[in-house]
């Protein structure tokens, strides 16, 4: 058989992938790129607070922030594309009072939506904007109002995000009464609200997502304001603190198929082991991934007479919708290895991320340790350090976490002077990444935005620094493409022509090309497509090696799963020799048994009426005379031979 005309991979490397079977090695991706920080605008005393990132699928995504003109607070943008964020632009144009409480979602393609509260009626009946940036566009659109009446606008804490196609939800609360003899103490008059984007139009959902409208909500914090999270088929889930009928403040969640809400599934627990939780919940965190599996983190605050005496860290989990069980919780969980009453170090906030094979990370703060707690439906994992240990150095830890287990993490650091955000990357195969970035002035965090994608990306945004040195900075973390499979067909072929496909290798920085290789040797490369036609004449016959290496906009690559193209063009051969006066004997091989198809069958006709098969026959004749000898071969693939050979017998 003819060898590959293309130079094989080195003996070592063949040696090894030999070891280990060839099928199903993977290369090891290239280290995921944590960037250095970025100054988006200041440092200036102007500068009033950073509100929010966003990532899509496809890696693009923006930072939103509030800053002073002209005396006025008005909104800014900067987007994050190609691997650069843009200069920042305003938002809120045309708009000449102060606008706050603004949100931001990303969709592929560098789409990117904005909301935020604008001063009207006197400031008794302001309103809630939004403005889109479509992909291609260089200027968002002009403004336009999808919420003529927040009251004052105030404690909005709004939570806005946008799935892959451009489907993005928005919650946010509007309170209607702060004091009133008729209220409980801690609580206000207020309805949480969610609306929904179509990618051009935004409607609200006909009604409020609170359990009971008319029974009042806990006094606003910046902990306990309602989230929402979109997965990857136009769908959400909303989650939000409400008091029960006993007015203790507890989690609840609902999805959202649409424009209509799911039932109401409360999140958190009101009993352990038949004894009451008296104090509720002060925060949560929610994540979805992109079918649906959910996550709620929160912190259930511990009270002397209740089950719990200290603030304990939970989890509970809603399954995938692909799946039976999705419109019901697991269960609650403890993640904060606190055993039956709760950690006695300072318990900070949670955040949570979840993938849709179930698995979880949960950040959280025990005094000044950022942690993550890994796990899954079902267990609970063993706690890991992400910080470097250094006295005051992480508080309330942000985790995103990708497909295959990846994670990406974000705290905020103080140590002696030495101020910025420690950015946190894990890869599928565990080895893990850390960098401390800072903006170009320096100073104190004050705030901290985060953001991942489920390929592995994430952005980070920050405010630092103090009056007039205070600066909107952003970093990010590109992840490389991930696992992706390649199919060169199945079993030997004699076709001219073979074509071989690979899946997507989705990637959180975009601009994915790909090289397809053979035998370790490049085919073709800087190919966008997902498949490639290959002249089998050109590799030549054998049981090949074949793989794909997709490389991204950061030059980081991931190599497919090594897979075998095997080809046989070439018929089996027949030798036809003497075995002494009268014997003929018929020998037939398709070269080495591993780099052919196998022989299939063999026909002889001996030339004197009588005839054969076999890999080896051996046929004497029985007079002499002058004989045609006829030997027809045939492999399993289809290649056929036939060879004549005349003899004479003496």
């Amino acid at each position: 058989m003819r060898p590959f005309a293309l130079r094989r991979l080195p003996a070592p490397v063949l040696s090894s992938l030999l070891a280990c079977g060839l099928v199903g090695v993977a290369a090891q991706p290239a280290h995921a790129t944590i960037s250095a920080a970025t100054t988006i605008d200041g440092p200036s005393a102007d500068v009033m607070g950073v509100d929010g990132v966003a990532i899509a699928q496809d890696g693009t995504g923006g930072i939103v922030y509030r800053k002073r003109v002209d005396g006025r607070t008005h909104i800014f943008v900067s987007r994050y594309v190609n691997l650069r964020w843009q200069a920042p632009q305003r938002v809120d144009v045309g708009q000449k009072f102060d606008s706050s409480w603004p949100a931001i979602g990303a969709g592929n393609g560098g789409r990117l939506v904005v909301t935020w509260i604008q001063q009207y009626g006197g400031g008794v009946q302001n309103r809630m904007y939004s403005a889109s940036l479509d992909p291609g566009a260089s200027s968002f659109q002009a403004p336009i109002a999808i919420d003529l009446d927040v009251r004052e606008g105030l404690d909005a804490y709004p939570s806005l995000s946008m799935g892959p196609g451009g489907v993005a939800y928005l919650t946010y609360r509007v309170v209607y009464l702060r004091q009133s003899p008729t209220l409980p103490p801690g609580t206000v008059d207020a309805d949480i609200r969610v609306q929904r984007y179509s990618g051009s139009f935004w409607s609200q959902l006909g009604q409020p997502v609170d359990r009971i409208q008319s029974q009042p909500q806990v006094a606003p914090t910046a902990n306990n304001g309602p989230q929402i999270r979109s997965d990857g088929n136009g769908n959400a889930v909303v989650a939000w603190i409400e008091p029960d009928d006993e007015l203790v403040p507890r989690a609840y969640a609902r999805r959202v198929f649409g424009a209509v809400l799911g039932n109401v599934l409360p999140a958190s627990p009101t009993t352990v082991d038949g004894k009451p939780l008296r104090n509720g919940v002060d925060q949560i965190s929610l994540a979805v991934a992109p079918f649906g599996e959910t996550i709620v983190g929160m912190r259930q605050l511990g009270e002397a007479q209740s089950a719990w005496t200290r603030s304990r860290a939970l989890v509970n989990m809603l399954p995938s919708t692909l799946v039976e069980g999705a419109g019901s919780f697991l269960g609650f969980r403890p993640v904060d290895g606190g055993g039956a009453d709760g950690p006695a170090a300072g318990l900070g906030t949670i955040d949570v991320a979840v993938d849709d094979a179930g698995g979880f990370d949960a950040g959280i703060s025990l005094d000044a340790q950022a942690l993550d707690v890994p796990g899954d439906e079902t267990t609970v994992g063993t706690p890991s350090r992400l910080d470097d240990g250094s006295p005051r150095s992480a508080p309330n830890p942000l985790v995103e976490r990708g497909t295959e287990g990846s994670l990406a993490a974000a705290w905020t650091v103080d140590q002696g002077g030495t101020a910025g955000v420690g950015l946190f990357e894990r890869r599928a195969d565990g080895t893990p990444f850390t960098r401390i970035v800072s903006g170009a002035r320096g100073g104190a965090v004050s705030t901290l935005r985060f953001e991942g994608s489920s390929y592995g990306g994430a952005l980070a945004g920050f405010l630092q620094g103090r009056e007039d040195g205070k600066q909107v900075v952003a970093a990010s973390i590109d992840a490389p493409p991930v696992d992706f499979l390649v199919y060169p067909g199945s079993g030997w072929t004699r076709a001219k022509t073979v074509n071989v496909s690979w899946d997507r290798a989705r990637s959180s920085s975009g601009g994915v090309t790909y090289a397809l290789q053979i035998d370790g040797e490049d085919v073709a490369t800087g190919m966008t497509t997902l498949s490639r036609t290959v002249r089998t004449a050109v590799i030549g016959d054998g049981n090949h090696e074949i793989s794909v290496i997709a490389t991204d906009a950061a030059q980081q690559t991931t190599t497919s799963l090594v897979r075998r193209l095997r080809i046989d063009r070439t018929a089996p051969a027949a030798q036809i020799g003497r075995r002494g006066r009268r014997a003929v004997r018929v020998t037939v091989s398709d070269g080495v048994k591993s780099e052919s198809s196998g022989v299939a069958s063999v026909a002889i006709a001996w030339g004197d009426g009588r005839r054969g098969k076999g890999r080896r026959a051996t046929h004497r004749y029985r007079r002499a005379g002058r004989y045609a000898i006829r030997v027809t071969t045939r492999d399993k693939v289809g290649n056929r031979r036939t060879v004549v050979k005349k003899v004479v017998v003496r």
